[in-house]
């Protein structure tokens, strides 16, 4: 847990098994009212790296 100056007054960084389980987190606490969040997912190297390799098919808008 981390105080800030800014537009987030704390950041805290937590570990869950998987996104689903964050999202259940996210929307409980949300739906108190109780606080404001914001999730921003982090990623190691080794995910980077296997996003990196993966072929995406895409093709920008007009082309």
């Amino acid at each position: 847990m981390y105080f800030a100056f800014g537009e987030d007054d704390i950041v805290l960084i937590v570990d869950f098994p998987d996104p689903v389980s964050m999202a259940a987190v996210s929307l409980t606490v949300k739906a108190s009212g109780a606080l404001q969040t914001r999730a921003t997912p982090l990623l190691t190297l080794d995910e980077i790296d296997e996003a990196a390799r993966r072929q995406v098919a895409f093709r920008a808008p007009g082309l």
